[in-house]
């Protein structure tokens, strides 16, 4: 693994989750979004010792008693005893076998499972799983599963496995797939898994939260929880009509260029997702405070073609350096130290009252982040009471909201060539 790309965990509270907690190495890479593999490595390169494989093995709190009166009396099977005591069901058959318990299969107590081959292909081929097909039944799991292979049954494999959640295709709508992608390249992590596509994102606010199961619930079903490390984790997982999410490149796509409407739809969504509206003390008697759009990120080619088309709807920026390779830098997520950057991080600013008056008008219209939007108005209420001051030193603005229907159309004067990424002077 090259070591530009190399996960590095913190030591000290590595130490906690796995020797203080006791945590197993997958739940720790759950934890930090990561595999158990790189846990372990990080680990091993910590010095701290890890476990045997006996001591690891969670042990079954539970008495012969329980399991007797929980098999017999309550005539649960032993997929079901697995189930609520949060282990495998080879865990619980090994139980029975130390503790001498007979099995109701064994003792001939279980009714033979009159199921033929046809109709066990008839429901698998209709996407039931070997467990949905033993609910169905009334069967235990593992007699359908003999049965299953003793007809000599095809599994479908895991590229075909039938999912817990229904999912539904893309709308193929072009501004939500722009604001989509935006977004995705702002602060989403997409890879692809087995059959599925796996939307991933760690926040410390609700409302991006929010905005992610806006995004995708109509496609399936969000999942979040919160993280020990103070995070919340949001997983969404889509089918394969999602699959130009799995693309991350530093550019804009040429097709979003081609109408303002596009363009401005993408612009919400990479902004909502690394933009800020910045608050500001003012040096000014009359003026206290104000307000400056800031978007800081690594794409320098994506913030450079911002910056050329923010320029064409008349919106000056600056694009500067902000932090070279090698700074230390403080995450913003909870618990997480400072690390070093990895790359050149630039920053776009507005800053200059007219131009953050049109850009705020568009940005309101396409954005989704309850918080941004919020920022929005209250950097709108700012320029406009600014612009009511009267005196010196005051330079008044046009307040003339820009009709939203005038740019769906493809730019005019624009080369091609000039949405590719540029030099820009420091």
């Amino acid at each position: 693994m090259p070591t530009w790309n190399k996960r590095v965990l913190d030591r000290k509270e590595l130490r906690e989750l796995y020797l203080d907690q006791g945590l197993s190495l997958a739940k720790i890479g759950r934890i930090y979004g990561c595999d158990a593999s790189v846990v372990l490595r990080n680990l091993r390169e910590c010095e701290i010792p890890t476990r045997s494989l006996s001591e690891a093995t969670t042990k079954i709190l539970v008495t012969e008693h329980q399991l007797v009166r929980w098999y017999w009396g309550n005539k649960l099977s032993m997929f079901d005893i697995a189930n609520k005591l949060g282990c495998t069901h080879s865990a619980i058959v090994y139980k029975f076998k130390k503790l001498g318990i007979k099995s109701r299969g064994n003792l001939g107590l279980t009714p033979p499972i009159r199921l033929t081959k046809e109709t066990l292909e008839y429901f698998y081929n209709n996407g039931l799983s070997l467990k949905k097909i033993a609910m169905v039944l009334h069967r235990s799991r593992g007699g359908v599963e003999k049965r299953f292979k003793k007809f000599g049954l095809t599994s479908r494999g895991n590229s075909n496995r039938a999912c817990k959640y229904k999912k539904f295709d893309f709308s193929g709508d072009l501004k939500e797939k722009a604001y989509m992608l935006g977004f995705r390249l702002g602060d989403l992590n997409v890879k692809r898994r087995v059959n599925v596509i796996q939307v991933r994102c760690s926040t410390t606010h609700n409302a991006q939260v929010k905005l992610i199961k806006g995004l995708f619930s109509s496609y399936t079903t969000p999942h979040s929880w919160k993280a020990k490390r103070g995070t919340i984790e949001i997983v969404c997982l889509v089918n394969g009509s999602f699959e130009f999410l799995l693309a991350k490149g530093d550019y804009i796509p040429g097709w979003v260029l081609n109408k303002g409407f596009l363009f401005w739809a993408f612009f919400a969504g990479y902004a909502d997702a690394e933009g800020s509206m910045v608050l500001l003390k003012s040096n000014s008697v009359r003026i206290r405070k104000t307000f400056s759009f800031s978007l800081t990120s690594y794409d320098l080619g994506i913030l450079t073609t911002l910056s050329e088309v923010l320029l064409e709807f008349g919106i000056n920026s600056r694009l500067y350096m902000s932090a070279p390779k090698g700074t230390l830098v403080k995450s913003a997520l909870a618990r997480q130290k400072i690390y070093y950057s990895n790359k050149d991080a630039w920053r776009l600013d507005v800053a200059q009252k007219q131009s953050l008056w049109i850009l705020i008008q568009y940005w309101k219209h396409y954005s989704k982040h309850g918080e941004k939007i919020e920022r929005l108005k209250l950097a709108e209420q700012n320029l406009v009471h600014r612009n009511l001051l009267d005196g010196r030193g005051v330079k008044k603005i046009s307040l003339d909201i820009p009709d939203i229907n005038t740019h769906l159309r493809p730019f005019q004067g624009l080369k091609q060539k000039s949405f590719l990424p540029s030099p820009v002077a420091l």
